[in-house]
């Protein structure tokens, strides 16, 4: 039963069930109506049992979060409110209009509401004689009791059919065994599916999935499940029928009289349910699938059109595939000129594409068709031949074809139209738009016989094809466009690894200078120079770090290596370093204040010095004409902060939102603002965070580390 169910959860993602357009009109305008009443939308809702199956399964979900269970669609109207009821009515409108189930003389809508509606009052009315304490609930049940057979139908189109002609003339508990003898689930069990994946109660889907089985089994059942098991006996036979008799006696103790008591006055209600919503009542029919009296060439027709249609699909479905697995224009041409020789044996055609964001077209034509030559790569200006068969096409956005000219018009065919019946040397030409999603991709132009024009219909081959040629070539632009923001954004990206590599390195750059200044004056006087050394050779390590995390981020394997050690000693380090970037005249001052007892701080050594000498370059920028640099640290909940303070101008209010972006800085003239993404990064990998607080007078930045 996988198999069905997988078909069934495919129906749900991709459509949804008809509903009667009578209903969603009225429904529509009363919800437009400010002074409508919420009971005056409940009757309305109730008289279509896809709608009101939508409604409970509105407020029966997680989303509107009931404190109960609904099954009164009264009071589901009444907590929805008019809005979200006109909402759902709306979107199950455009359902309806662009998914409406094609039916034949095997499955009538108007039978299968007629049949629904009468169960639903016979439902209610089993309901009230037998004492069960929600009626509502019996109606709702009735009226969803058979909603697996449109599940059916959909879900398996050309399948289902077959099995609804033998079914015709036995109970329809034959055509349940049908159904699962061939298709390997039953419309109760689909019924119920639906039930369960709406989030109806489980007595309703019970209910629904149980109305077929032997009475013997029903009777050990609950009452729901007995009244519409009931109903369905009664909804097929009349009073005086020996087997609702029996049922009625056998689970609710019902005398002869009061089964006929229940027929009562039903016929006229669903009458009146009919005329209001312009449903014709089929009298001779008492189920979804009885067929009513035609003559035996109508009944020949529709079956013919059905094996056609079936036949049609299936040979769509090889073309479609083809098409899913082009990978190039190239390849969907192919599959498209393969598709009209398969489905139609006409061995002339061509694509019309539009060319780039301009108006032009270009004929696409595969190597092997006998137009390559002459026609591919040609470009069209629809402007310049607005007469022409392909202008119309375009401009009526929908197909046209050379056998009948516009009404308005009495010349004769165009040049262009001419030149192209002389190519192709077929007796006509038609031109079908791609369109997808409103957009016109291009055109499919097809050389074919003036009997050939059923091939035109909507739901015809040549259509069918032409909207997944369209499909595949919106995928196919959409996956050249996100190409080509792929190359952008790399690019974009590698500008800034590139700019992020200079802002790197170039920190330890400049300690180097400072230093190398140093030793020059130091060995002019003859002093040692073994501190100073070993402070190059740290920062010429550390320029050799940074360069191998670079090449390791380019791999995406830049992890950090924290441990745990004392922070103090490691800061001093970090500040005996950058002494040598302050200005010789002493107009800077840097000063550590540590916290008076020892703090353990779990950090890379590595980052930690990249973060702090970032902070300390940051800070000495700001107090470039004189000030004071304090570093601070202090202990908190699991963590350890470090301050660096500046006594500088502070920053900008404008730039204080995106300080830590990439790009985004504070500073004046070249640099480029990374070095505080860099910051927040290192910190994050450590676990750690980076925050700033700057006001005119003064900036502190604070990082937060693990204890």
């Amino acid at each position: 039963m996988d198999a069905p169910l997988d078909t069934l959860n495919a129906l749900r993602v991709s459509g949804s069930l008809p509903s009667m357009p009578q209903v969603l009109v009225q429904l529509i305008d009363s919800c437009h109506d400010p002074d409508v009443r919420l009971q005056t939308i409940a009757r309305i809702v109730d008289k279509d049992a896809a709608i009101s199956a939508k409604i409970l399964q509105l407020v029966n979900s997680s989303a509107v979060g009931a404190a109960r269970a609904f099954t009164n669609l009264e009071q589901a109207v009444i907590h929805l409110g008019v809005d979200t009821v006109r909402n759902l009515a709306i979107s199950v409108s455009v359902q309806q209009v662009f998914r409406r189930v094609e039916t034949n003389g095997l499955l009538s809508i108007d039978r299968f509401w007629h049949h629904s509606y009468l169960s639903a009052l016979l439902a209610h009315k089993v309901a009230v004689a037998t004492g069960y304490p929600s009626p509502s609930e019996a109606y709702l049940a009735g009226l969803l009791h058979d909603i697996g057979k449109l599940l059916l139908w959909m879900a398996f189109p050309g399948r289902y059919a077959p099995l609804l002609l033998k079914g015709v003339r036995c109970h329809s508990g034959r055509l349940a065994f049908l159904e699962e003898e061939k298709l390997h689930i039953n419309h109760c069990q689909a019924g119920a599916w639906l039930c369960e994946q709406w989030h109806l109660p489980a007595l309703v889907a019970d209910a629904v999935r149980y109305h077929h089985h032997p009475v013997e089994e029903v009777a050990q059942g609950l009452p729901l499940t007995r009244i519409i098991s009931l109903t369905d006996l009664l909804s097929h036979a009349s009073a005086a029928d020996p087997d609702s008799l029996a049922a009625a006696d056998h689970f609710f103790d019902l005398t002869p009289a009061q089964v006929d008591n229940l027929y009562a006055g039903v016929d006229e209600q669903v009458e009146r349910i009919a005329a209001e919503l312009g449903i014709r009542v089929p009298r001779e029919a008492r189920t979804s699938h009885d067929v009513e009296a035609e003559d035996e060439e109508a009944r020949r027709e529709t079956s013919l059109g059905l094996i056609n249609r079936v036949r049609d699909l299936t040979r769509l479905t090889g073309t479609v595939d083809s098409l899913l697995r082009a990978t190039d224009t190239e390849q969907i041409v192919l599959a498209v000129e393969q598709g009209v020789k398969i489905l139609c044996n006409i061995d002339t055609c061509l694509l019309l594409l539009v060319d780039g964001a301009g108006p032009s077209l270009r004929c696409r034509v595969s190597a092997g068709n006998r137009l390559h030559r002459e026609l591919d790569g040609l470009v069209f200006a629809p402007a310049r031949h607005s007469d022409s068969l392909i202008a119309r096409a375009l401009r009526q956005g929908r197909s046209a074809h050379s056998f009948a000219r516009p009404p308005d018009t009495r010349q004769t065919t165009g040049l262009l139209d001419t030149q192209l019946l002389r190519l192709f040397g077929s007796e006509g030409l038609a031109a079908l738009p791609l369109v997808h999603r409103d957009e016109i991709h291009g055109l499919l132009l097809v050389g074919l016989a003036e009997r050939a024009l059923p091939l035109l219909e909507p739901m015809g081959p040549l259509q069918l094809l032409a909207g997944q040629a369209a499909v595949c070539l919106h995928l196919e632009r959409m996956a050249a466009q996100r190409a080509e923001r792929l190359a952008a954004e790399r690019v974009r990206a590698a500008k800034l690894v590139a700019r992020k590599i200079a802002h790197e390195i170039n920190n330890p750059v400049a300690i180097l200078r400072n230093y190398l200044r140093i030793l020059d004056r130091k060995s002019g006087r003859g002093e040692p120079i073994g501190e100073e050394l070993a402070i190059l050779d740290s920062e010429m390590e550390r320029i050799g770090r940074i360069t191998l995390d670079l090449e390791q981020l380019a791999l995406a394997q830049v992890i950090a290596r924290p441990d745990q050690s004392e922070l103090h000693p490691r800061i001093k380090d970090i500040l005996r370093m950058f002494r040598g970037s302050l200005p010789e005249d002493n107009s800077i001052t840097l000063s550590f204040q540590p916290w008076p007892k020892p703090l353990s701080v779990r950090a890379d050594t590595d980052r930690l010095r990249q973060i702090l000498l970032n902070l300390l370059a940051n800070a000495l920028d700001a107090v470039s004409g004189g000030g004071t640099i304090t570093v601070r640290t202090e202990p908190g909940p699991e963590m350890v902060r470090v301050r660096v303070e500046d006594t500088g101008p502070g920053i900008d209010p404008a730039l204080q939102a995106g300080l830590f972006e990439d790009g985004v800085s504070g500073k004046e003239g070249r640099h480029g603002g990374f070095g505080l993404a860099i910051v927040r990064s290192l910190a994050e990998q450590m676990g750690g965070t980076v925050y700033c607080d700057s006001r005119p007078g003064g900036t502190v930045f604070t990082l937060t580390l693990p204890a």
